[in-house]
Parts: C-alpha cells; structure tokens; sequence
C-alpha cells in the first residue's frame, strides 16, 4: 500500500508518464506532465512562504488546476482545503478563518467574495487568481509559468519539503456543507485516504477479476468541496491511473457522458434518477407508437430481469426477451446515456432508490453502493459488483471494525477513521469516544456482514405515538416514484400523522412540454391539474411501499424550487431539514389543519 497521495502521484509519473490523466476541454495532460505541473505551484507555495502543516484554501471550478493545486500544496507540505463554490461571503469568511487558510487560490468568478472578506482573515496572506490579476491579486498563470522555468533547478526543494508529509498528517481539511449548525472542518489523513483505496481496489480485483488498466475514463463533475467525489475521482483516479475529464458546470453532464464514456463513474442518486427519468421520458416523446410500445415493454423486463439478478424476482421465461431487447434496447441505451464502457458504478452519499437499483441492473449496469461519511475518509463499507444485496450497503472495508450500539447506532473504528475535527473540541467529545467513531445513522447487519442503514438519529420522527419513523426513507419512497418531483420534506414529530412539502423537478418545463401542458413558470405549473394529479399518483405510489404509520396522509405542491442558492439544499443536493422546517412553518401548519387541508384517502 502506498503511504501518502504523494506516492501515487510520483509513481504515476514514474511508472505510466505516457498515459492521460486529465481531459480539461481543449487541455489534455500525461501524468509525467501532471507531476511537472504540480511540482511548479508547489514552487510557488513554497516562495509564497508556505510551511509544513500550513493550509492552502481552493474554491475553483472543476477543472485541471484544481487537483493540480491540491497536490502542488501537499508536494510543499501543507494541507490543501477545497471551499464550496456555493458559499455566501459569511460562510466562507467563516471555513477560511477556522482553517486559517494563509493562500487562497480561486477562480475569477469568486474573487469578488476574498476582496470583500479579506480583512477579516489576518491568517490570509495571499490570494492567487485564475487569470488576470488586479492590484493586490497575484496570476496563477504568471506565477507558475515563472516556476515551470525554474524547476529543472529546484526540484530538491520540492523533495526535500514533500518528504516532511506523514501518512497520518492531514491530505486534505473537508467541511460538512452544514445541514445543521455551522460547518465542521473534518481531518482526513493521507493513511485513511490510502486504507480506504487500498480495500476498494481489493474488491474491485476480486469483483473483476483484476484491476481496471490504465488509462480508464472517469468523470468529475460533483464539487471536490466533497469527500465522495474528491475519492472517486481524485484519489481512486489517481490510484487507478485513469484519465478524468473534468466537466465544469453539472448541468452540462448529461450531454458529455455519451462522449466521454466512462469506466468508473459515481452519482449521487438524484444523478441517477434523473438517467432513469431520461429513459422513462422517451415513452412519451419517442414519435412512432411503435417504438413507445417496445419501449415501454423493454423498461418492464429490465425492471423483472433486474429483480431476478438480485435474486428477488421469479424469473421463468425472462431471458429470451431480456436478450431480445439487449440487442433492440438495452445497448442503445446504454450508449445514449453515457454506460457502455461502464465497469465500476457507484452511487454514494445519500440513499438510493432499489427501483433504480432494480432497472439499471436489468439494462446492463450494476450500481454499487458505498456507505461512508467524510469522518470515515468517505467510504466503510461497499457493496459487491458480483454479489451486490439489495437493501444494503455492502460489507465493511477490509482492516474496519462495525458494532452496533444498544440504541442501534452505528460505530466505527479503523485506520480510515478521521483524527477529528479541526478546532471542535466539544463534537470531538461527541462523535469520537473510546477509539470508535458514532455515526449517527442507525444500523443493521445481517449474519454475512452485509450492512443496512435504517435511518438517522437526528433524522428520526416520533410521532404521536410515539412510533420511530426514518422520514429520509420516506422521502426517498415519494420522490423515486415521479420524474416530476424534485425534493420531498416529511414530517411529523409528536403529530398523529406525517404531512409531505414537495418541490417540482428542475426539468418541469420538459416534463410538462412533453405532455403539451402550457405553463410558464413553476407556481403556474404548481396549480395545474395534470401537474397535481401526477404528484397525487406519485404519493400513493410511494405510500404503497411505506408501511402504514410511515404513509404521509397530506402533501402540497410549493409554486417555487429549492436548490442551493436558495438555500435549502447542500451543494450536494440533500435536504437541510432544519432550513425547510424553520422557513415553511405556516405550510405544515396548514396541513394539519382539516379545514384548510384535505387528506390523501
């Protein structure tokens, strides 16, 4: 096992200098040229005055120069630290003085923010921009193609400052996107980093049969501000000497995935039930009859086949039509959406749907998923390519203990496990006792190891009588059950019954052209009666697979989306639960009101 990301990086340069590691637009990088091009910002850092354990802020886009950066500021010791790019000037100000930041290196898009809050970060000595630089701002450009003409003299500096970093020293500080509370600044050591590849490669040679080659095509999309992706892309990128290409604005991933073809791939779910819905959608725009008719039918056996392949289903009779449609279908499919060449499928971060689970096993394309939080160096435990368990999330990562608590909380405890948080003594208390990490989520495991998670602590509903009801699983039932929906928030604490705010999909205006509705803005869509019977159906639909005292018995439909800069959603799309409930006070209310609100029958 290799002991720092540093050792990856040089043996990629040293072992495979020839194969492309990135894909930036028009840019293409080998990995001789990315280790040259790191080492140069790492000159620059070091004449910056940067020194060992020292943090180097980033709040850039996806691209090139963001993991060029990240390993440039470890090649000289320090500690890089990616900032959301969707922070408001008094969260950043924040997470860049609690990580006493003393370089920022930003795109030009975000350094209107650093002027503003500059002052009020005497840690910040420095801020590097992409691009031109105004007065008090230094270019990335011009510094590191200074540093690129004097490398050839100073690489022992660069060794000899590489070569301070620990395994158990910090590669990287990630802050929690803050569904409650402040952010806290996770520690998440190059040991765990390295642990966590190191189990992921082992299943995934056992899963194949060997390793993925060199050269394989990833994609980075999600913000590197994440563990998950900074993992999947970055680290086991890196790891697997892939080739990543590197897409800027999420929006525009859906139209490079057929291009770019990836061999590993992580979503979050709502990525994937959004390539669900594209498929789903074509059996109402697709022109010919016919072809909607064989589309329709094709989703159906994917669906039974994909039951079948879990060992859920009964199966007599599938395989002739399975592979009919793997010929007429399936592969179109697969192509049209980017899944091809997929061999690795990952979904992460949140709860996936088994409907989705179900039909993308059924086209071709096993989704594994992984389990894990930033304080267990993203991820615990994994599920099998070969022997993937519906319902779970895998078993746990070689050389990680589980053990479940007597209230059924999760914990942890290995070498992946975080340090702790950055200057948060009190959570430190809390959420790392007795050399195991608490999790917070709530646990199963069966007699094979395979882990299942119930619910969160935190995230649990007690209603009236007193019934424990995970309202992220039920959320998850309404919103997997229309393309239409696009965030769904339950509840129902001390309440005899559990009420529903739903939002509409980004893709409204599709959903709704498609069916030559004529609507123009949410809020018009919101009210009109095909819109509202489609997320009735979709209730009832979810509802039909939620046990009794779990089924939500009123809902209503908000005339405007949450995202984001609105600030309901984390950057990677999960619910901030206390936001929604502060902000729709007088909503829920209504829904428990029998006058001003009727009950799903």
């Amino acid at each position: 096992m290799n002991d720092t990301v540093i050792d990856l990086v040089r043996r990629n340069a040293a072992d495979h200098g020839d194969v492309m590691a990135i894909v930036d637009g028009d840019r293409r990088l080998t990995w001789a040229e990315y280790e040259r091009e790191a080492q140069a910002i790492a000159l620059v850092l070091l004449d910056l005055g940067i020194e060992p354990g020292d943090v180097v802020g980033l709040q850039l886009v996806n691209r090139a120069e963001h993991v060029l950066a990240d390993v440039g500021a470890m090649l000289a010791g320090a500690t890089p630290s990616s900032y959301y790019n969707t922070l408001a000037a008094e969260q950043l100000a924040y997470v860049a003085a609690d990580s006493a930041c003393k370089v920022c290196i930003v795109d030009s898009e975000f350094l209107p923010t650093w002027l503003a809050i500059k002052d009020s970060l005497p840690e910040l000595r420095t801020i590097v921009v992409m691009g031109s630089a105004p007065k008090g701002v230094l270019s990335f450009e011009v510094l590191t193609a200074a540093a690129q003409a004097s490398l050839p003299d100073r690489v022992a500096e660069i060794h000899e400052a590489a070569a301070k970093v620990h395994p158990d020293d910090p590669a990287t500080i990630i802050y929690t996107s803050g569904t409650t509370g402040p952010p806290k600044g996770t520690l998440v050591t190059h040991a765990g980093i390295c642990t966590v590849l190191d189990g992921i490669l082992t299943r995934v040679a056992k899963d194949l049969g060997a390793i993925p080659e060199p050269g394989r095509a990833q994609v980075s999309y999600l913000p590197l501000a994440h563990l998950a992706e900074r993992m999947i892309t970055h680290y086991l990128g890196t790891a697997l000497v892939s080739t990543v290409t590197y897409v800027r604005d999420l929006r525009l991933l859906a139209e490079n995935l057929p291009t770019i073809q990836p061999h590993v791939f992580l979503a979050v779910p709502r990525v994937w039930e959004k390539l669900l819905g594209a498929v789903t959608e074509r059996t109402v725009t697709e022109q010919s009859p016919v072809r909607r008719a064989l589309l329709r039918r094709a989703i159906v056996v994917a669906r039974e086949f994909g039951r079948v392949r879990f060992g859920t289903g009964a199966g007599p009779g599938l395989r002739v039509q399975h592979a009919v449609f793997e010929r007429l279908v399936y592969r179109s499919i697969r192509r049209a959406l980017g899944l091809d060449e997929m061999l690795v499928a990952v979904s992460g971060a949140a709860p996936i749907s088994q409907e989705v689970l179900v039909f993308f096993r059924g086209i071709g394309v096993t989704i594994v998923e992984a389990y894990g939080m930033t304080e267990t160096s993203a991820v615990l435990t994994l599920n099998s390519l070969s022997e993937p368990r519906l319902g779970t999330v895998g078993r746990a990562l070689p050389g990680v203990e589980l053990r479940l608590a007597d209230d059924g909380e999760l914990l942890a405890r290995g070498r992946i496990i975080s340090p702790g948080y950055l200057n948060r003594a009190d959570a430190n208390a809390d959420t790392f006792i007795n050399g195991w990490l608490h999790t917070g989520d709530l646990g199963q495991i069966d007699a094979d190891g395979y882990l299942s998670i119930v619910g969160r602590k935190k995230e649990l509903i007690i209603n009236a009588a007193g019934k424990n009801i995970s309202a992220a699983n039920v959320e998850q039932a309404l919103s997997s059950a229309s393309d239409l929906i696009g965030s769904v928030y339950v509840h129902g604490d001390n309440r005899p019954y559990l009420v529903a705010l739903i939002t509409l999909d980004p893709g409204w205006r599709q959903w709704c052209t498609a069916r030559h509705i004529e609507v123009t803005s949410p809020a018009d869509a919101a009210q009109h009666p095909a819109v509202q019977a489609e997320i009735e159906h979709a209730v009832r639909a979810g509802n039909d697979r939620l046990s009794r005292v779990e089924q939500v018995k009123r809902w209503t439909l908000l005339d405007s989306l949450w995202g984001t800069d609105s600030g309901e959603l984390t950057p990677t799309l999960k619910l901030k639960r206390s936001v929604v409930r502060d902000k729709y006070v007088d909503a829920l209310d209504t829904l428990y009101d029998p006058e001003r609100s009727k009950e799903l029958k």
